[in-house]
Formats: C-alpha cells, structure tokens, sequence
C-alpha cells in the first residue's frame, strides 16, 4: 500500500512537471494502484471466507448480519480510501496558473501525503449519492421481502441450517439420591441466530410452545450439553418423547465422601459409560471447589461459576475415577437448592446401535434437504450433594 504509490509517483514525476494531471498520467497512476488494491481484495475475500461459515453456527444470540455489514462497511471504506486525490487536484491547480515554485509547492506538500474518498473525484457529487442510494434502497427492499432464503442444499453450492437433535432421558436426584423426578425427549439446539423459524412449516409441532427455558439450580439448565455452548445457544427446543434405553447404560457411583483436616470435604467418584461423557459441576452459593483430580489440579470454570470437564476414551477403556474437595458454605441458602453442589454427568451415543432411536429417526426423516442435523442419544444423570 505504500510501496508501489511511492514508486509509481516517482516515475511519473517527470510527467507530472511538464503536463500536469493528464488522462495519461491518471491512467497510468491508477495502474500503480491496480497491484495493492488486488492483494488488498483478496485479503478482503480471505476475510468474508472465514467469518460467512462461522455465522451459520455462531448460535442463537449473535445477529450475522450485524458482523458480516460491518465487515462490509470496513471493507468499503478501506478500499475507497486507497485513492489519492492527487489526480483532481493537481489538476485544480494546474487551471489556477500559479507560477511553478507555488505549484511544486501545493502538489508536493498537500496533493501526496493526503487520502480522500473516491466520491470527490467525480464532478458532481449527487449523482454518486443518488446512484449509491438507490442501491442500497433496492437492496434493503431484497433483503427486507424474505426473497433471499438462507439454506440450500445443491451440493454445488451447500448452505446447510446446523441442527444438533439429542434423544434424551433425564433423572434428578434429590439429597437423599433418591429419583425426584425423570423425563424423556427430543432436545433440539439450533446453532444460527434464525432458530427454528424455517424448520416450523414442516416440523408444525417444533414451535415456542415447546421451547425450553433454563432451570438456573441445575447444572447446565439441566440438559445434556455436548460442550460447554450454552451461553452461544440459548434458545433450544424439548419435544416429549419415549424414554431411551442404551445397551451399556452409565454407571455413576459415589465411592468415599471425607472430611479433610484442612476443613474441606473429599469426594471420589467412579463412572463407566460410553466413550464420550460430559461432567458438570455446579457448587451451590457459598460453596467452592478447591482443588480437584483432574489437569493440573486447579479448578476452571466458565463465566456463570460452572464447571465443565469432557471426557473420552477407546473402545476397551478401565472405569474414569476421579475426585474433588469442596469447601462447603458457612452459612446454607435457604431459596437454594439443597445441600452444596450439584453433579450431574451425560453419556454421549454416537456410534453403534445405540446412537439412533425409532422416534430420532422418524424425526430426521421430516427435515428438508438443506438442513443438517447432527444426532444421537444422550442421558443426563443429576445429583446433590
């Protein structure tokens, strides 16, 4: 951007001292330009090529026409401004008959170091004005009118609508580990900001009225995360459903529970399941975790105090065992939940007979062509503790 400017002055300033802004030396300036401006639009395209995919699966609380028009507005006014106005106003001075020691003057000290956008090249602004508006009229009207859809499923040029769709059975357990209750469904998360708008005509049952909301003393909402998303997802769908019934269920036990002499209390667990597992952990107000057996044995936790740990293994794997000590709360909250922290773990199914259920399958069937959804089953274990 400075180099070949630099360089394309220099040769034309011969040019330029004896004929001044002519259509040859404009001509031949904008050639200079041409280079940087190419490498400057590819960069651009580099740029539109990352971010247009992320948006599809940014989830439902960022607006991708917000990020992707204020990369097109930067991008705009980036290459707009690469432009010199050297070419009009030298050739303003030039009319001006100034004698050559005052032209050498302005056309070395005001007309080369400067930028200005493209627009006050042209002789008559409104013309400009009037023609871009009229494009961002018609467009905004495009855009407004729903003519434009979103998906396609050509695989020439894919747009597919990410779905992830979870077979579910969850079970809560109260202090005492006794089942306080269970449910059993189809968990829908929609990762692109249009939810389920576009699936309701051929899915009619998949509407707000079945539209989860998040259970704030539970780990997670309650539901069975795959990752720790929940912030970018927040508007997801449960449809009632039949309880699933994996071959190799979890087995999730509480082996020791201790009392340190440093005041806080060990707790050591065992689980056995699939081969991806999620664990939450979610200690109740006044309660803290401090220290544990996992990475290098200091706690990390998301933005809202939850803790997140994902596990996978082989086919053949031994049983995962684990602990963490929690220093329990002085003094309990009363409107809180019971006891001083919530562990809740999910089983993931995603290959093998368990992976699909009747009811799942039946499900995808009705999905359009351009919609994508990843699926399998999941069970979702709670306790308190």
């Amino acid at each position: 951007m400075v180099a070949f400017p630099l360089a394309t002055r220099l040769l034309l300033a011969k040019e330029f001292k004896h004929k001044g802004a002519s259509a040859k030396y404009c001509v031949l300036y904008l050639l200079g330009l041409a280079l940087p401006y190419v490498h400057f639009m590819f960069l651009l395209w580099v740029v539109f090529e990352i971010f247009t995919p992320i948006m599809g699966r940014s989830g439902t609380e960022l607006p991708p026409e917000v990020v992707l028009a204020t990369l097109v507005t930067l991008a705009t006014i980036f290459l707009s401004s690469i432009l010199k106005y050297h070419c009009a106003l030298s050739s303003l001075l030039s009319n001006m008959h100034l004698d050559p020691y005052t032209f050498a003057y302005f056309s070395n000290n005001c007309c080369f170091p400067h930028q200005l956008h493209f627009i006050y090249l042209v002789r008559s602004t409104k013309r400009i004005l009037a023609g871009l508006g009229s494009v961002f009229l018609v467009m905004f009207l495009f855009v407004s009118s729903g003519l434009f859809f979103p998906y396609s499923g050509r695989p020439e040029s894919p747009r597919p609508k990410r779905i992830f769709i979870q077979h579910t059975t969850r079970t809560f357990h109260n202090l005492e580990g006794q089942v306080e209750s269970q449910d059993s469904g189809l968990w829908i998360n929609s990762f692109d900001f249009t939810g389920v708008q576009h699936i309701v005509p051929h899915i009619p049952e998949l509407n707000d009225s079945v539209r989860t909301h998040c259970q704030e003393d539970r780990p997670f909402c309650g539901y069975p995360w795959f990752l720790p998303v929940k912030f970018l997802s927040k508007k997801n769908w449960y449809l009632p459903a039949s309880e699933v019934m994996p071959s190799s269920p979890l087995e999730f036990k509480l082996l020791s529970r201790e009392e340190t002499s440093w005041g806080t209390i060990k707790m050591t667990f065992s689980a056995k399941g699939p081969s991806h597992m999620s664990l939450y952990l979610m200690p109740h107000r006044g309660a803290s975790l401090s220290t544990w057996s996992l990475g290098d044995g200091t706690p990390q936790y998301d933005l809202s105090g939850e803790y997140f740990v994902f596990y996978s293994h082989g086919v053949d794997a031994p049983t995962w065992t684990f602990w963490f000590e929690i220093q329990p709360p002085r003094d309990p909250d009363p409107l809180g939940p019971e006891g001083m922290i919530s562990v809740a773990i999910s089983a993931h199914y995603f290959f093998g007979k368990d992976q699909r259920t009747a009811q799942l399958q039946e499900l995808l069937n009705r999905f359009p062509d351009w919609a994508f959804p990843s699926s399998w089953v999941s069970t979702y274990d709670m306790y308190r503790y």
